[in-house]
């Protein structure tokens, strides 16, 4: 009798290990959605004793709201690895056109001439038109409404969503995001876009110390450098410190006291449309977020929008954004543009669960310029780039 009820308790204790590792709250991968649904998840199902502790917290990061409700937003998709969770466009592209033969794909497209890098200065009713705009790349993705009505697609084209975090049902509409207009006036008196850093001493793998041209602070210069030069359109170059209190670095209020200083700008400069937040990412030290566009190696960046909300909790309150829909769909816009005139230069949208200051305006990015282990020439060489998505996006091209 007390072997049987020893044997009892053993199986129980095994189905409860099987329960824990189907359902993803062990592993932190769903084998049971991922065996019914591979088409969709595509995520291949291993166990790595080194990664136990970590799978088993992520798993229960939504305490018994499991994995897998969350599973369908996360945007995973197969052959990724742990430090690159990006596939490139032309492998997505490639996918899409095994199974939508009859669709538009990539190909030449917009007007324009080759990007000048040195550009000239820009006047009168001339500075906003196309004429420094850069070309459509050969291999580029030209996306249409059609292509993204298939929601999987979608997501997996553009997003990375973190674990801690879901995009509820609605809020990620690539049509309403397509449709979307966010061109302004880039004439007119006073500057139109804001540029500011709430991580000011982000630096890079060769930086100098001590030299501020080689941290992000160096990379907001450049960019406004080309927005105006090449564009004629006015920026505000902010570079308060908001990361460094008595000396030392310290970022515990770094948002709190960049959102004062940019409150106090927009108020003394009620021309401003945009506001960017100018960021190096943090990785991995083996990993490169590098590719060459135009013979020049060239640091990868990305977008990271904050959907206020946790998979654990929902909704939070102190922290809601009253622009999110518009947010979402300007970072969307200059991924469309990039995917289609710098078809590696992007990693996708990465969503998160905070704010991130992005509540100030409706035209508010968050940027992230490579990583720590780019080199200051290959995140330099990034700013030309994207002075041109911004150029296209902003002027409606």
């Amino acid at each position: 009798m007390r072997l049987g009820r020893k044997f009892f308790y053993l199986f129980e204790m095994i189905c409860g290990f099987l329960f824990l590792w189907l359902t993803g709250l062990l592993s932190g991968e769903n084998v049971w959605l991922n065996s019914m649904s591979p088409v969709i998840y595509g995520r291949d199902v291993y166990i790595s004793v080194s990664k136990l502790t970590e799978s088993f917290s992520d798993g229960l990061i939504g305490s018994w709201a499991p994995l897998w409700l969350t599973q369908k937003e996360r945007a995973a998709f197969s052959g990724n690895s742990i430090n690159e969770l990006y596939p490139s466009d032309s492998v997505l592209a490639a996918v899409y056109a095994e199974n939508h033969p009859d669709s538009e794909s990539g190909g030449t497209g917009a007007a324009g001439v080759p990007v000048n890098s040195e550009g000239g200065q820009t006047s009168g009713d001339e500075a906003a038109q196309a004429v420094n705009a850069p070309v459509t790349s050969g291999e580029g993705m030209i996306y249409t409404v059609d292509m993204l009505k298939d929601y999987n697609y979608f997501v997996n084209s553009f997003y990375a969503i973190d674990s801690t975090t879901y995009a509820p049902d609605g809020l990620l509409d690539a049509e309403n995001f397509m449709n979307m207009d966010l061109s302004i006036d880039l004439q007119g008196e006073g500057p139109k876009i804001l540029i500011y850093h709430t991580h000011s001493q982000e630096a890079f793998a060769d930086s100098r110390p001590g030299e501020w041209q080689d941290t992000v602070v160096g990379l907001g210069e450049n960019l406004k450098n080309n927005l105006e030069t090449r564009y004629g359109i006015s920026v505000l170059h902010l570079t308060d410190t908001f990361d460094v209190i008595d000396g030392v670095t310290d970022r515990s209020a770094a948002y709190t006291y960049a959102e004062q200083r940019v409150r106090e700008v927009l108020e003394e400069y009620p021309s401003i449309k945009v506001v960017i937040d100018l960021h190096r990412d943090g990785v991995a030290e083996s990993t490169r977020l590098v590719t060459e566009i135009d013979g020049k190696e060239t640091a990868q960046l990305m977008f990271l929008n904050g959907l206020c909300r946790t998979a654990a909790n929902g909704p939070i309150e102190y922290l809601q954004n009253p622009y999110l829909t518009e947010n979402l769909a300007f970072s969307f816009k200059l991924q469309v543009k990039a995917a289609q005139y710098y078809p590696d230069l992007m990693r996708r949208i990465y969503l998160r669960s905070y704010q991130y200051n992005l509540h100030i305006l409706p035209r508010s990015l968050l940027v992230e310029c490579g990583a720590q282990t780019n080199t200051v020439e290959e995140v330099q060489n990034a700013m030309p780039l994207l002075a041109d998505l911004l150029y296209l996006v902003l002027s409606g091209n």
